[in-house]
């Protein structure tokens, strides 16, 4: 009898020890003190302009590694560039296009 129970005992750990492993506690443990945090941040391209850009052209040539809605990065288009919002694209001109891009910097809580 005390074969019995003894080999019911160890199963019964046995299976606690595997439940806990698998779902438990053990494995939401972090082990590391430092995360990785992603920001997006800002920055500007800076491009010279030949005959027959577009806005269009001007955002394909120079895309943005997170996608960003057009609307919203030509509003920062016209942050950056004041002086186009009532005039033409002139070849030769510089220009400031923006993009946004993903900076991984050490966090702690």
């Amino acid at each position: 009898m005390r074969y019995v129970l003894l080999a019911i005992a160890c199963l019964v750990i046995g299976y606690v020890v595997k439940i806990d492993l698998q779902e438990g506690a053990i494995t939401h443990t972090t082990f590391y003190e430092t995360q990785v945090c992603e920001q997006q941040v800002e920055r500007t391209v800076r491009i010279k302009l030949v005959e027959g850009d577009t806005i269009y052209s001007i955002f394909a040539a120079t895309p943005s590694p997170i996608p960003m809605p057009f609307p919203e990065r030509l509003a920062k288009f016209y942050e950056l560039n004041p002086h186009l919002q009532k005039q033409t694209l002139i070849a030769g001109e510089l220009i400031y296009v923006p993009i946004v891009e993903n900076n991984k910097n050490r966090c702690k809580d």
